[in-house]
């Protein structure tokens, strides 16, 4: 508590401390501006003979670009509009009088005082860009930090909840209430270890260091993976696969689709209603694409949800994150492929399109080469 205390009162301190410290580096600043403005046009002033035609406004210009570089905005301004004076007062006929004989001799100075406004203008956005640029690089350093404490201090806790979980319910297979509240246990700690996965995926897309491991794989493996999350809704048929029963194997990356599938399931049973459908389908040659569609029934989304369904946090669940179609786009564009929503009348169908090159077409082309 005195801790608290003390840093709550030393804190208005500090405030007090910082502006009173910038407030007089900015009057340093005009008070020097000043004197520049000043000593270099008393300089003009007394060699105006000798410099001939020379355009007397680049050199104010010139110094109003330094001060745009090294000052504050303010000072900037103060010194285009004070070099502007300074000019009309000790270099336009008549001298020592703001009063100017002929009107035309003002063209060089207002321009030179436009222009300096501008400059003003551009050097403080490009101030405001590299303040930003400065910022955004903390934030990202600060979310790689909180992204590996994530990773490392809550994935292992996790995982021995799971594994005690996984181990009680293999000793007690009988059906009573405390199983029951174990199994839900064990699907909560499944769903927080996918948030988790998504909340890394995202922030590894979003900084473009997604691997892509691709291999040869069959996808009904992968599907088949999927599937064993859910026995219960396999069990009851509230999950079914329609899978053509010659399915070629093609190249991608078997944990990252498992993500995306996974994902589109969990989106499927948690906001649709069964039965959820999974199909697998391949397109014609001139595509070489294979589709994967997941279908759920339910009131669907609403119209005015469709154009942000796979933004960051757009959800329209109270109890959603918003991350999974994000994450399940990111990573489906990542192997070169599309994902889309489709909507109907109490249907929902996500389709993934990936690009698709079986594994004999690759071994011809391969031969091919070789000859």
């Amino acid at each position: 508590m005195n801790i608290t205390r003390l840093f709550l009162s030393e804190a208005p301190m500090q405030r007090k401390r910082w502006i009173g410290q910038n407030t007089l580096a900015i009057a340093s600043q005009y008070l020097v501006m000043c004197a520049v403005v000043l000593g270099t046009t008393l300089a003009i002033f007394h060699f105006r003979s000798s410099l001939g035609t020379l355009n007397i406004s680049v050199l104010y210009l010139f110094i109003v670009l330094i001060c745009a570089m090294i000052a504050n905005p303010g000072v900037t301004l103060f010194c285009g509009l004070f070099s502007f004076l300074c000019y009309d007062f000790f270099l336009v006929p008549p001298v020592f009088t703001l009063q100017v004989a002929v009107p035309s001799l003002l063209l060089d100075p207002v321009a030179f005082l436009v222009v300096s406004v501008v400059t003003c203008i551009m050097a403080e956005r490009a101030r405001q860009r590299a303040i930003q640029t400065v910022i955004y690089r903390e934030a990202d350093l600060l979310r790689s930090t909180l992204l590996s404490l994530i990773s490392h201090n809550l994935r292992t806790p996790l995982a021995i909840i799971k594994t005690a979980l996984t181990s009680v319910l293999a000793i007690d297979e009988s059906e009573t209430e405390s199983r029951l509240l174990l199994l839900d246990a064990n699907e909560e700690c499944d769903r927080l270890n996918r948030l988790i996965a998504n909340v890394l995926q995202l922030s590894r897309l979003e900084a473009h260091a997604v691997q892509i491991n691709r291999d040869w794989h069959s996808l009904d493996e992968v599907i088949s993976v999927v599937f064993k999350r859910w026995p219960e809704a396999v069990a009851d048929k509230s999950l079914t696969a329609i899978i053509p029963d010659v399915l070629p194997l093609f190249q991608f990356d078997f944990d990252l689709i498992d993500a995306v599938l996974t994902n589109l399931v969990e989106n499927a049973l948690r906001h649709g209603e069964p039965p959820c459908k999974l199909t697998v389908a391949l397109q014609p040659a001139e595509k070489a694409e294979i589709w994967i569609r997941v279908e759920d029934t339910g009131s669907g989304v609403k119209l005015a949800d469709r154009g942000r369904l796979f933004q960051r946090f757009a959800t329209t669940k109270a109890s959603g994150i918003g991350l999974g179609l994000a994450v399940c786009k990111g990573l489906v564009e990542a192997h070169g492929g599309r994902l889309w929503a489709e909507f109907e009348p109490y249907q929902t169908r996500f389709i993934v399109a990936l690009p698709f090159v079986s594994y004999f077409e690759d071994e011809t082309d391969g031969a091919s080469a070789d000859r």
